[in-house]
């Protein structure tokens, strides 16, 4: 079976921001420095190595400030690239939130996930209200599974172009 070539990064301009799948961009210690942050509530720092595996394993964007070329965002898709992606590890940096980039960011992985012809589901995990909402609007989630309907969590989907069953 032949392999793949790796593809060529994917890049998004807005103004003074860029997201980008360049994971050579990518900087490991401002990811887990946001992961040991309260309000990042649903993981913690990993020894480097382990986050480097993980994104290795992942399509993985990056938000950056161009003017100063600071990482200030990121969202990990683990997928096989094919029929499957699972959203986590979605973050803005506090003094970035409120300026619709942490939806931009969905939308690009929204953009990423239209070209797959053979897309089944596309899965995440929120606690959060507004993330939900989020998540229907931009993404066209549904809630799949929920232990409270009105505070959450909720795991949350969307069938995919291929989706048959």
């Amino acid at each position: 079976m032949a392999s793949n070539p790796a593809s060529k990064p994917q890049t998004w301009t807005r103004g003074q921001y860029h997201i980008t799948s360049d994971k050579s961009l990518l900087d490991l210690t401002a990811i887990n420095n946001a992961f040991d942050q309260d309000w990042i509530y649903w993981t913690t720092r990993a020894p480097e190595e382990i986050l480097q595996q993980a994104i290795q394993g992942s399509f993985c964007l990056g938000l950056y400030n161009t003017n100063n070329s600071t990482q200030i965002g990121f969202v990990r898709l683990i997928t096989d690239n094919t029929t499957f992606g699972y959203v986590t590890d979605l973050y803005v940096l506090p003094e970035y939130q409120g300026t619709g980039l942490g939806g931009w960011l969905i939308d690009c992985i929204d953009d990423y996930l239209e070209a797959k012809p053979y897309l089944r589901w596309t899965m995440l995990r929120t606690s959060q209200g507004k993330s939900r909402e989020a998540y229907e609007k931009r993404l066209g989630m549904v809630v799949l599974e929920s232990r409270a309907e009105e505070s959450g969590p909720w795991m949350m989907g969307k069938k995919g172009k291929a989706f048959w069953g």
